[in-house]
């Protein structure tokens, strides 16, 4: 069932061939997402439009970065009680 268009929002119509229609539905609930939102995310990236995404990622490799020096650190002072 559609849902309410939001304010600001409009349609966009193209043609493709079922299959291939059929087959990016499947593949795209199969990734966990869904035609409209991998559609909408090529649209940002193609106008280099800064996507939500690329900010997860950001804050992803500064927390991956902290834990590391977390354990380095801690393997130091564990090293040190050690001797």
């Amino acid at each position: 069932m559609p849902r309410n268009m939001g304010e600001g929002e409009t349609q966009m119509n193209f043609r493709v061939p079922e299959d291939k229609k059929d087959a990016f539905i499947k593949k795209a609930k199969e990734n966990g997402t869904s035609a409209s939102r991998l559609l909408l995310e090529f649209i940002d990236s193609y106008l280099g439009i800064s996507l939500k995404k690329d900010d997860d990622i950001e804050n992803i490799r500064k927390k991956v970065a902290e834990l590391e020096d977390f354990r380095e650190r801690t393997e130091k002072i564990l090293g040190e009680l050690a001797a």
